[in-house]
């Protein structure tokens, strides 16, 4: 029940919050955003499910809002606060701004940190260990590791690899970062090493800001092992629309064969090492399963080559062989199953060593510093043969054939053996919504079409009621954005429509503004690039060419000296890529963002839809390509003062009968059809 006690608390947060600050404009979808979770998170709506999903429109300050009704009720209840987002962009501003605002208002009543996962960290040992002339590395490397250790001793540096100002180069990195096995708490001397110093700042914090990765990566762990217990927990998931997606990509396996025979060899080298270094005796029955376990899986794996390379005329020309649901091919099935076992024995041996090794030590048998370079690269390889028993074992259960995408892959003369779950809801229903205290899903769109049901059946939650969902809308007067669908453009299949494409580009240009692109692959990208090069089109910045850093620095460089520039990009610049003002003023859609129907999992997908009578293209494309229009139209107005020129070039919006529901549920800009 949301005492009064809690309700005073949160006004008195929200007043503070304005009088500190005299920009704060009060918003009636806020304030009704925030009365909405309070009540979630205090079980007036329903006691036994905690779970609301809001889409609050652009502007709506839902961070805020969450952040003023959560943390007063997390406090009250003896709850944590983990925000889980999909982007760097919004941890940012979680972080730099969004965070400290409340915590003035609130009179530093709570405090909140940022988890990350032990591959951003460096282990203070490895560093020092780094140094040493039989690790290899580069004199420039090895002045920059000379840096780092300096800096991590003398508490300049804490050991984060995003918080040193210049990247830090993987060849070098992968000698110093954390590891699950050597780099332990409980060995005395890593307690006070850059990861565990940030696991116990976790354990201060009332608020946590975490990713979708890292908090799927928890769940499945068991929920507790990086961050707080799922039942102590008030989840936040911001960009929520995500969350599915990330669900299902951190539950996918794959084992890239070529690269997977040079593991094994690389665990057999090993093998021996440590039957040099450790006592024969304690582990001779160890060393011959490792052995037996590598020479089979050896097999194993150049059988899937074969029989991958004898198959090469079934693959598509994007380099895949999808088995369609329940006929995964029976000399593949028939290899798993009799291999998975091969992979556990190796992944529990390995994990025996890892226990002698430890002995070994305790016994003063071996060094500290010669076990922990051995236990380092025993997590490397544990890990890989994780990843092994996992996708063996998907394909050897029966069980999991309904449900699961299953696939060959050829990219750049490497071999994979993949699968993928097709529907995360059942798994989510176990990992999150049953567990957690509270869960508040939080997005601009988390609807398709209007409706929220295909979210809802992405994350399993068909049976949420009706006042567990909430849609704000934005406080923006979309009419000040005007939206055309242009009557001459051929076909997107045409061989002329990236020749129209690069017209309407040159058009803009007349408008002399900030200029966006959004192609739906980067070969129309290409082919519109080639299309404009007689043109001449000074500031014209091509994903590809550089970086999308480099990209959108030149491109604000430009727009701040009131230069025309034009950003020329894939749809994947639709999210996450924020351009306010004057850096946006023509956003041009080249074609509907549908997903590639060649992808394995959407390609099962819709087969798995198709088997149970049902429309794959009305419940599956459709919804999905709705949503990322609505995403890539967003990009245009970040702010309530910005205007400018939508432009829609995909004709199949005025020549199919579905092209009246995508435009009906865009925001409602002012229309202004050529």
């Amino acid at each position: 029940m949301l005492s009064e006690k809690n309700k005073q608390k949160i006004r008195l947060w929200y007043r503070t919050l304005q009088e500190q600050n005299s920009n704060f404009v009060p918003r009636a979808a806020q304030t009704a955003l925030i009365a909405q979770i309070s009540k979630t998170i205090a079980g007036d709506i329903n006691r036994h499910s905690r779970i609301l999903l809001a889409e609050a429109g652009t502007g709506t300050g839902k961070s805020l809002a969450y952040l003023l009704a959560a943390i007063p009720l997390a406090k009250a209840l003896n709850k944590k606060i983990v925000i889980s987002t999909a982007t760097v962009a919004l941890q940012q501003q979680l972080l730099d701004s969004d965070l400290p605002l409340v915590h003035r208002a609130a009179h530093s009543e709570f405090q909140f940190c940022l988890a990350k996962g032990r591959q951003r960290y460096c282990c203070a040992h490895k560093l020092v260990a780094a140094l040493a002339p039989e690790q290899g590395l580069s004199a420039k490397h090895i002045e920059l590791c000379k840096q780092l250790a300096v800096a991590l001793q003398q508490g300049k540096w804490d050991g984060d690899r995003d918080t040193w100002p210049k990247p830090i180069p993987w060849q070098l990195w992968q000698h110093v970062v954390v590891d699950g096995l050597s780099c332990s708490v409980q060995s005395a001397r890593h307690r006070s090493c850059p990861f565990h110093k940030a696991r116990k700042g976790l354990k201060k914090a009332d608020v946590i800001i975490s990713n979708h990765s890292l908090l799927l990566a928890d769940l499945h762990a068991g929920s507790g092992h990086i961050l707080p217990p799922a039942e102590d927990c008030i989840y936040i998931l911001d960009e929520a629309h995500q969350f599915p997606e990330i669900a299902r990509e951190s539950s996918a396996n794959h084992i890239a064969l070529t690269q997977a025979l040079k593991e094994l060899a690389a665990i057999q080298l090993l093998d021996k090492e440590l039957s040099a270094q450790l006592d024969a005796s304690a582990i001779a029955a160890t060393s011959l399963q490792v052995r037996e376990a590598c020479a089979e899986l050896q097999r194993c794996f150049n059988q899937f080559k074969d029989f991958a390379t004898s198959n090469r005329s079934l693959f598509d020309s994007s380099g895949h062989w999808r088995f369609p649901l329940e006929q995964t091919p029976s000399a593949v099935s028939n290899l798993a199953k009799n291999y998975h076992r091969q992979a556990t024995k190796l992944n529990n041996n390995l994990q025996s060593y890892a226990g002698v090794i430890q002995e070994s030590v305790d016994n003063n048998q071996l060094k500290s510093s010669l076990a922990e370079a051995l236990l380092s690269r025993l997590s490397v390889f544990q890990y890989l043969t994780e990843s092994w028993v996992d996708t063996l074992y998907s394909y050897a259960n029966d069980n999991q054939q309904k449900n699961y995408a299953f696939w060959f892959s050829l990219q750049d003369k490497e071999s994979y053996i993949c699968c993928s779950p097709i529907e995360v809801g059942g798994l989510l229903q176990q990992l999150l919504w049953q567990d957690a205290f509270s869960v508040i899903a939080v997005s601009a769109t988390l609807s398709a079409l209007g409706k929220f049901s295909y979210f809802l059946q992405q994350v399993g939650l068909q049976k949420l009621k009706a006042e567990q969902l909430i849609k704000l809308p934005s406080p923006f007067n979309y009419q000040q954005v005007s939206l055309s669908v242009p009557n001459d453009v051929s076909d997107p299949d045409s061989p002329s429509f990236a020749a129209d494409v690069a017209r309407y580009i040159i058009r803009a240009q007349q408008h002399q503004g900030g200029i966006l692109v959004l192609c739906n692959s980067y070969r129309l990208v290409s082919l519109v690039a080639e299309q404009l090069e007689s043109a001449k089109i000074e500031h014209l910045w091509t994903q590809g060419e550089l970086s999308n850093h480099q990209l959108l620095a030149k491109h604000r460089a430009c727009r701040n000296k009131q230069q025309t520039s034009t950003i020329l990009a894939t749809i994947g610049f639709s999210e996450g890529i924020d351009l306010p003002g004057e850096l946006l003023t023509d956003l041009i859609i080249a074609r509907l963002p549908f997903a590639v129907p060649t992808d394995p999992v959407m390609a099962s997908h819709a087969e798995l839809l198709e088997s149970r009578n049902q429309n794959p293209f009305m419940l599956l494309t459709l919804p999905s390509a709705s949503r990322k229009l609505i995403q890539s139209c967003g990009r245009l107005m970040r702010k309530e003062s910005d205007s400018g020129r939508i432009t829609l070039l995909d004709s199949r919006l005025s020549s199919r009968r579905y092209g009246s529901q995508l435009l009906a549920a865009l925001p409602p800009y002012n229309r202004s059809d050529s």
